[in-house]
């Protein structure tokens, strides 16, 4: 199979990784906007590769000859790429979470002749819709989803309790705005506001970590096993960081609107995000781990029954990559095969969850597993 990635950041290098010791690449492609930093990718994964490692220099050369394009690019930098590989009929994944104002667009990609964009599909989204379709799919009626997912420090750090690896919202934007969050109740979304419902929870060989609700695609309630059930997505993270923001809100710090400050207009949360950057930017010697449970309620043989999955994995020291670059570039990888093989397929955006079912779904976890990322078998849960 001949791959193109697009993208080559901390979670595109996850993906080059897991695509460049998969036997069945023979040639892997890599472009990056920034060419230093695609060739740094190549030389980091090349001695593992099994096939042809190439950096491209021009994106219409990257796309040309491929299988499959895999793009670990946010939204903004891969939605014409996208919609380009879809209509010259490549197929095309990516972890990128569309913004709700593209949905239309992406609906206007299902015609006839039109390639298969499957979107978005990393760790979060992307793993947390596949299992929770997993659980459902297994009772006979499901009641009830809770996702819990995150990525955390492997110690937490004063002043917070956070590191911020990746800079999810960019280096200088910590995970911190106030806005509002999904869930459903029986199958129609609702609005919770972000940082609400904080909880306590414990995980084995971790500890107890707190959570809150954060994240849900609107999405998942597509699937047919979950479209009237309870479903809620909440963030993990060591304990303390969700009452600390929620103060810092409390007290003002977090607005959005401009205050005079000096004669300067200054907008409170930026200032906030300047000022903690510093002080909860990852270090050389920092680690990561990353957990994802899921946790299904409904009915099994006329029943009450209840079913969870863990999934689970930690920065590993003989690659230097992190939990969240595996977790994340991993599954876009496994995808990406998935669709050059023609096993996940269909014209214009195929939601993940829904496309992505039975034996190919299991092959997809089991890509996880061979990498090392355990996922525990399906337990009953309380």
């Amino acid at each position: 199979m001949r791959v193109t990635l697009f993208g080559c950041g901390r979670m595109g290098l996850g993906c080059a990784h897991s695509l460049a010791t998969d036997p069945a690449v023979t040639r892997l492609t890599l472009f990056d906007t920034d060419p230093d930093r695609a060739h740094d990718t190549a030389h980091r994964i090349t001695p593992y590769a099994t096939g042809t490692v190439t950096v491209a220099t021009d994106p219409d050369a990257a796309r040309a000859g491929q299988d499959v394009l895999a793009t670990a690019l946010p939204w903004a930098a891969c939605r014409d790429l996208i919609g380009t590989a879809a209509r010259t009929g490549v197929p095309i994944a990516g972890i990128a979470r569309p913004h709700q104002d593209d949905l239309a667009m992406l609906g206007d990609l299902d015609r006839p002749g039109t390639s298969t964009v499957l979107l978005p599909i990393g760790l979060e989204p992307g793993l947390t819709e596949l299992l929770a379709a997993e659980l459902a799919e297994r009772l006979d009626h499901t009641r009830s989803v809770e996702i819990f997912c995150g990525g955390i420090p492997g110690t937490p750090r004063e002043p917070i309790g956070h590191v911020s690896f990746f800079g999810g919202e960019s280096a200088h934007h910590l995970p911190i705005a106030q806005r509002d969050s999904l869930a459903t109740r029986h199958g129609r979304l609702v609005t919770v506001p972000r940082f609400s419902g904080l909880e306590e929870r414990h995980f084995d060989g971790i500890g107890t970590l707190q959570a809150y609700h954060d994240g849900m695609v609107p999405w998942l309630r597509t699937h047919p096993a979950l479209s009237e059930a309870d479903c809620t997505q909440k963030t993990v993270r060591w304990p303390g960081f969700g009452e600390a923001v929620t103060r810092l809100a409390q007290l003002g710090l977090l607005g959005e609107e401009p205050v005079d400050v000096d004669g300067a207009r200054v907008v409170p949360r930026r200032l906030v995000e300047r000022v903690l950057a510093p002080r909860v930017m990852a270090r050389p010697a920092d680690t990561d781990l990353v957990v994802l449970e899921v946790i299904a309620h409904g009915t099994l043989g006329g029943r009450p029954h209840g079913l969870r999955v863990r999934l689970t994995d930690t920065h590993d020291p003989a690659t230097g990559l992190a939990a969240m670059t595996r977790c994340t570039g991993f599954a876009l990888a496994a995808a990406s095969l998935l669709l050059a093989g023609g096993e996940v397929g269909g014209a214009g955006w195929q939601m993940p969850h829904l496309a992505i079912h039975g034996a190919a779904r299991g092959r997809l976890l089991d890509t996880l597993r061979r990498h090392g990322i355990r996922i525990a078998e399906l337990i009953p849960a309380a």
